[in-house]
């Protein structure tokens, strides 16, 4: 009876011997296979890909792919990039991180607009230098009589002051011919531009100009040299109006 025990309380042991040692051995195979190799990998870093110039939309699904997100962090003026484009990134393009780090983005509103200077009542030449110092163009030049301003100042803008503008773009001045005349009578054009001649001339309802062009090096060109009829003949009697105008010599006009 007492070996018969004994048998039984061995093969018990051996039983519950053979039981531990294949839970221990799942328990190992467990933590090789499946758990330390998750471990790890949740511990991983892997390298950001370089969104910098993408679209925010083009840069959130590659991100997410890659198993990272996109938060927008600030929007600044930026020349170089087109609206919308991402300027930076926080952390760097190329970085070790982990998976579902947040990249944090700057994206450009584009080139910062220019306020549109008040050039009114100034001089042609004076207006061009403030619109060139103001990374804009001068455009084209209309001449009209005003009883508000002396001659030869601008007395219009195609952009009011303080709108707005891009850099570069061309603004078209209005300038003044000083007071409508009383009486229409021939003015004295020498000196003055043709455009403003002719301008003057049309308003006073002189239609029929010719023009004759006079080489001259110490003259602006297109410059009034003179006119063949007399400052101060009323208008009604003049039928046609020749200007002699300058111009620079054949070769200084084909280098210009």
């Amino acid at each position: 009876m007492d070996s018969e025990f004994f048998l039984k309380f061995l093969r018990f042991k051996i039983a519950k011997l053979i039981l531990a040692l294949i839970a221990f051995i799942f328990i190992v195979l467990l933590f090789d296979k499946i758990i330390m190799p998750w471990y790890v990998r949740l511990g991983e870093e892997y390298e950001l890909p370089d969104v910098v110039s993408m679209k925010v939309d083009e840069a959130k699904k590659l991100l997410e792919e890659n198993g990272f997100g996109l938060v927008l962090a600030d929007s600044v003026y930026d020349e170089n990039f087109d609206p919308g484009s991402i300027v930076e990134q926080n952390p760097a393009a190329f970085s070790k991180v982990k998976k579902g780090r947040h990249v944090y983005v700057t994206v450009s509103i584009g080139e910062k607009p220019i306020k549109m200077p008040n050039l009114f009542f100034k001089s042609p030449r004076e207006a061009e230098l403030i619109l060139k110092a103001n990374g804009l163009q001068l455009g084209s030049l209309y001449y009209e009589y005003s009883d508000l301003a002396l001659e030869n100042v601008v007395i219009g803008q195609s952009f009011p002051q303080g709108q707005p503008v891009k850099k570069g773009t061309r603004i078209d001045l209005t300038i003044s011919l000083g007071p409508f005349p009383q009486k229409k009578l021939m003015p004295d054009l020498t000196g003055k531009s043709l455009n403003i001649a002719k301008r003057q001339l049309q308003l006073l309802g002189v239609q029929n100009i010719r023009i004759e062009y006079e080489t001259r090096e110490d003259i602006l060109p297109e410059t009034i040299l003179s006119q063949n009829v007399k400052a101060g003949t009323p208008v009604e009697q003049v039928k046609e109006v020749t200007l002699r105008v300058s111009k620079l010599p054949m070769n200084q006009n084909s280098e210009e």
